[in-house]
């Protein structure tokens, strides 16, 4: 089993460039994920495992792990942009609204393929999870939909109490 490095190890150059060497020699990495902004996918605490991935090769709705200063994020692709030469990749958390700043091919550090939840290795790649991903998004949207014409009719019956 792979020992977790300590939460303040995480966001340092050390753990950012030994990541990075693992990567490169082609082993997978596995930490535990920090933070609520890919819930459901990937939930506070949970262990990821990073493979290296080629920049040619990634595709929309793949979870990118991504240099974010000294830290690594990983967060869905949810877009691809050309800038000159480069591409620019634009990444959004699951449980987010909007997207965080576009990240270069310079700051691909490799691409989440599994989560480990409940003992299970849950692949986060591949036209599965893709699909598994469309599903949740979809039902997020209709259960959000529904929340705000429940208010609305809410806010009509309040007006007609009145």
């Amino acid at each position: 089993a792979p020992v977790p490095f300590p939460l303040m190890m995480r966001a340092s150059e050390i753990f950012v460039g030994v990541t990075d060497e693992a990567l490169r020699i082609g082993a997978l990495v596995r930490f535990r994920a920090e933070g609520d902004s890919m819930y459901p996918t990937i939930r506070n605490g949970e262990t990821i495992t990073i493979a290296a991935v080629s920049p040619d090769e990634v595709v929309r709705g793949d979870v990118l792990l991504c240099r974010r200063d000294m830290r690594l994020l990983a967060h869905r692709l949810v877009g691809v942009t050309a800038h000159g030469a480069d591409r620019l990749f634009h990444l959004r958390g699951d449980a987010k609204a909007g997207c965080d700043a576009p990240v270069g091919t310079d700051a691909l550090v490799g691409k989440v393929v599994y989560v480990c939840r409940n003992g299970r290795m849950t692949p986060l790649c591949g036209p599965v999870a893709r699909l598994r991903h469309g599903v949740r998004a979809a039902a997020s949207r209709a259960k959000a939909l529904l929340r705000s014409k429940t208010a609305v009719a809410f806010r009509g019956v309040a007006v007609e109490w009145q």
